[in-house]
């Protein structure tokens, strides 16, 4: 076990992590990557999918299930994307500001083609906007 405080710039206070992990270079650059990771992990369980209420016990079966989850929530931020590109966020969610993940502008986005019978995408494509 190994204890690292952490000064990062812009930060009174040291941020304390206790880890398995040798180099503590190494523990922050994990530490970064967390609340990405547990965002998906989130989206995948309680916000999203429900994967944890599935009750599979062997490892095959939950890693077939967790497969097509992944590629599922790839073409969910990929809906989510596209509403905002398209700028129609406000047909499904509140018009002063938007407070949603692209992940659930995705599912809301799903929802309302369901329920207007419209065209459902399918594609992955989007197409690169220049930034100046």
């Amino acid at each position: 076990m190994n204890a690292v405080a952490w000064w990062a710039r812009g930060y009174t206070e040291p941020i304390y992590l206790v880890t398995n992990i040798e180099l503590p270079n190494e523990a922050c650059y994990w530490y970064k990557k967390r609340f990405l990771i547990e965002t998906f992990f989130s989206d995948e369980k309680s916000r999203g999918f429900c994967l944890d209420k599935s009750r599979l016990a062997t490892p095959e079966r939950l890693s077939i299930l967790m497969i097509a989850a992944c590629l599922a929530y790839l073409w969910i931020i990929y809906l989510g994307l596209t509403v905002v590109r398209k700028d129609q966020v406000r047909l499904i969610h509140r018009a002063d500001r938007c407070d949603w993940s692209i992940f659930r502008l995705g599912l809301a986005w799903l929802d309302y083609l369901l329920n207007e019978e419209l065209d459902i995408p399918v594609s992955f494509t989007l197409e690169a906007k220049s930034v100046r």
